[in-house]
C-alpha cells in the first residue's frame, strides 16, 4: 500500500505500509534491544539500515509501520514488493505475537503486564553471517560498543550506499572478508582486540566449507545446529543459541546470560518453589507441573551465576514457554534492559514524538478455581489473525502462526 511522499530533508521517496499493528512490531525497542546492532535512528521515529541490498527506511506511525527504499546496490532489486516480502520475513510477521503474549499470560499471570510494557517487542530473522559475525563480538561487551565495532567493520569491508540521509555500509560477505590476506590485524586495527583471532579462524572455516552450511542448519535439530556452531572459533553456547533464535528459526532457542539467570531469579524461583495457592495460579501443562518445581528447586540453590545455573534457568524458561520460549525470553531481556540501556545509543539528532501505543484489553475476570491444562491442549494453535507474508518455509511445529501456514 502506498502512503504519501516525504518531503523532509529533500527526500521524494514514497513510502509504502508494512501494514502491521503497534502491537504486532514496535521499531523502538525492538531495534535496540541486543539483537541487531546497525539500526540508526534517523529522524522522528525513523531507523535506517543497509541490508538486502538498500539502504532501509523505517518509520512507526500510530496505526503502522511504513517503508521505503532511499538507495541501492546494482544488483539489488527494483521491486517494492519484494523488499516488502524480505522485511516482513525479517520481522517474521507471520508470527502473531499477540496471540504469544496471550498464551504465555494464562502460564504466568504476571506476564500480563509485561506484555503491555513490551508491547510490540518481536524477535527478528537476521541474516545469518551477520548475526553470528555480530555476537562473536558480544562477549564481555555492551551494545554501545557492539555497534561502534560492527560499524567498523562494516565501513572496512562493506559497500558503500550514499543518500540523502548520508552514506551507509551493506554487512560484507564470508567471501568478501577472505580475500583480506590479513584478516586478523585488520581486526585488531578496528578495535576488536582478542576477538579478532576468532574472526580471522572462523572466516577460514566457513570458506573452506559448503556455501549452504549455516543456511542448511535451518532444518537441523536445535541440538546438532548448537554443536556445528561451537565448531567455530569464539562462538560458546551463548553465542550458539542467539544465531539459533534470529537465525536459524529455533523458536526455542534461549539465550541465556546474567539478565536472564536474574529474571529467572525474580520472577520464577520463589513463585515455584512457594505456596501452593501461588504455583496453582500458573496455567502449566499437567505432565510438565513437576520438572517445573523441580528445576526452579535446583535453581534456588544458587546465589550466584554460573554454567550450571545459566543450564537450569535456560531449562526453566523452556519448559514454561516452549515452543516459543526464545520469544517469551526476548520480552523478558528488554524489560531487564530498560534501565540499564544507554540512552544515548538510540537518541535521533531531532526530538521524537512519541507514538501513541494501543490500550490494553480490559482484564479477564480470574478463574475461581486453579486450572492445569493437558500436552494436547498446550500444543493447540493460537486463533490465526492475518495472512502470511513471510518469504521462506517454516518448520511444521510452528503453532502460533498466522493464517496461510
Amino acid at each position: 500500500m502506498t502512503i504519501a511522499t516525504e518531503t523532509d530533508n529533500s527526500i521524494s521517496v514514497v513510502w509504502q505500509d508494512l501494514e502491521v499493528a503497534p502491537a504486532e512490531l514496535r521499531l523502538d525497542p525492538t531495534l535496540i534491544c541486543g539483537q541487531a546492532f546497525r539500526w540508526k535512528c534517523t529522524g522522528p521515529n525513523e531507523w535506517t539500515c543497509a541490508i538486502f541490498g538498500h539502504v532501509v527506511d523505517l518509520k512507526q506511525t500510530s496505526t503502522s509501520v511504513l517503508f521505503r527504499s532511499l538507495g541501492r546496490l546494482p544488483t539489488a532489486s527494483e521491486s517494492d514488493d519484494e523488499l516488502k516480502l524480505l522485511l516482513c520475513d525479517y520481522f517474521q510477521l507471520h508470527i502473531s505475537l499477540q496471540a504469544l503474549c496471550e498464551r504465555w499470560t494464562k502460564v504466568d499471570p504476571e506476564f500480563k503486564k509485561l506484555a503491555q510494557t513490551q508491547i510490540g517487542v518481536r524477535i527478528l530473522r537476521q541474516p545469518i553471517v551477520e548475526n553470528l559475525f555480530t555476537f562473536i563480538a558480544s562477549s564481555n561487551n555492551n551494545i554501545k560498543r557492539i555497534t561502534m565495532l560492527v560499524d567498523k567493520l562494516c565501513g572496512k569491508y562493506g559497500q558503500k550506499i550514499e543518500t540523502e540521509k548520508g552514506a551507509f555500509f551493506t554487512f560484507p560477505s564470508v567471501q568478501t572478508i577472505a580475500q583480506d590476506s590479513a584478516v586478523e590485524q585488520t581486526m585488531k586495527e578496528l578495535g576488536f582486540g582478542y576477538r579478532a583471532r576468532y574472526y580471522a579462524k572462523t572466516v577460514e572455516r566457513l570458506v573452506q566449507l559448503d556455501d549452504t552450511y549455516l543456511e542448511n542448519l535451518r532444518h537441523a535439530s536445535v541440538e546438532l545446529a548448537r554443536a556445528e556452531l561451537m565448531k567455530l572459533s569464539g562462538v560458546g553456547p551463548k553465542v550458539a543459541d542467539c544465531v539459533l533464535l534470529m537465525s536459524l528459526d529455533k523458536a526455542d532457542a534461549v539465550p541465556v546470560d546474567t539478565h536472564i539467570w536474574q529474571v529467572a531469579q525474580k520472577r520464577y524461583v520463589g513463585r515455584l518453589t512457594g505456596s501452593e495457592s501461588v504455583f496453582a495460579s500458573m496455567l502449566l501443562p499437567s505432565d510438565k507441573q513437576e520438572q517445573i518445581r523441580e528445576l526452579a528447586q535446583k535453581l534456588s540453590a544458587f546465589k550466584s551465576p554460573s554454567t550450571k545455573a545459566y543450564e537450569l534457568a535456560q531449562a526453566l524458561i523452556v519448559t514454561l514457554f516452549s515452543p516459543y520460549a526464545g520469544w517469551a525470553q526476548g520480552l523478558l531481556f528488554s524489560d531487564d534492559l530498560v534501565d540499564s540501556v544507554d540512552p544515548a545509543a538510540a537518541k535521533p539528532t531531532t526530538k521524537s514524538k512519541p507514538i501513541s501505543k494501543p490500550k490494553p484489553a480490559p482484564a479477564k475476570r480470574k478463574a475461581e478455581r486453579p486450572q492445569t491444562i493437558t500436552k494436547q491442549e498446550h500444543e493447540t494453535a493460537a486463533e490465526p489473525t492475518a495472512k502470511r507474508t513471510g518469504l521462506r518455509p517454516r518448520p511444521a511445529s510452528s503453532v502460533f502462526t498466522k493464517s496461510g501456514l
